[in-house]
């Protein structure tokens, strides 16, 4: 009696061993992977005689994937989902858990922050867009100026998942202001520095000549004339006035009266302006006799 539950049991056992599945010990492990960079998964098994592998990216057979362990370069169309079949030599098979790969790009600068020139009161902008390689740990914007060298300041505002902007209101150029401008960008798998932009902050135009007093005999030429100190803030306008009143077309550096005659003596003025402000000239008196 005993000897045949023995045989029983024992035939039990090697029906049991002969039916049943693969036991997966470790399933493939979801990671991150740097785009052009290797990236393989793997999977460790056991079960009844030589096992056989089948790896699937999202669901599909992978070609040629048949090993405990696969590996290839990662890039973007590779990013998804990888599991494995694991079959043993009578057809039995267990399917792994899905791993999940991410494939994120190094950060790269497309679109680089541009010189700016303002005028007082105005708003500077910088803007910078990167390749696609979000989610960002970090995005750190720095100003350098002689009063505060390599100063972290606010982020500005993102327009886009790989844009981001940053507006300095109401400027002055008191110096404060005025430096090089730069954003720092950070993911997983990597860093991004901008170049150095400059701001330059412009005050109203400067005068280092002013039209001065004229008296003249009737019938003769008088002539007014400004000089304008150079600046950053480049072309400027200019425009006269007589007792107030704009010239029209008179908007040269020298205002010049021929065959003058009493109704042409009055108070003349220039008004010079630029994206730095409006600077007005000292009032000069004709006086014709």
């Amino acid at each position: 009696m005993k000897k045949g539950l023995i045989c029983i049991a024992a035939a039990a056992f090697s029906f049991h061993a002969l039916f049943a599945q693969p036991v997966i010990t470790q399933n493939p492990q979801s990671r991150t992977a740097v785009e052009g960079r290797p990236v393989g998964f793997s999977v460790q098994a056991e079960g009844a005689g030589t096992l056989h592998y089948q790896w699937q990216f999202n669901g599909a057979d992978i070609p040629r994937a048949v090993g405990r362990a696969i590996s290839f370069v990662a890039t973007s169309t590779r990013a998804g989902d990888y599991s494995v079949t694991v079959r043993d030599a009578s057809g039995n098979a267990s399917s792994s858990l899905p791993a999940q790969l991410q494939v994120q790009k190094r950060p790269f600068i497309v679109l680089q922050p541009r010189n700016a020139i303002v005028g007082e009161h105005q708003t500077a902008a910088f803007d910078v867009r990167l390749n696609e390689s979000a989610p960002y740990s970090t995005i750190q914007w720095r100003h350098h100026s002689p009063q505060e060298p390599n100063h972290p300041i606010p982020p500005g505002s993102a327009n886009g998942v790989n844009t981001f902007h940053l507006e300095i209101p109401n400027t002055s150029n008191n110096g404060t202001y005025n430096g090089l401008y730069w954003v720092c960008i950070t993911n997983s798998v990597g860093w991004a520095v901008s170049r150095r932009a400059s701001l330059i902050v412009v005050g109203p135009p400067r005068l280092t000549a002013e039209p001065q007093d004229r008296t003249v005999r009737q019938g003769g030429t008088a002539s007014f004339s400004i000089a304008i100190a150079l600046d950053a803030a480049g072309p400027k306008t200019r425009q006269w006035y007589k007792n107030g009143q704009p010239m029209p077309g008179k908007t040269g550096r020298v205002l010049t009266i021929f065959n003058a005659q009493p109704d042409d003596q009055g108070v003349y003025h220039c008004v010079v302006s630029s994206i730095g402000g409006t600077t007005t000239s000292y009032g000069a008196q004709l006086a014709v006799y």
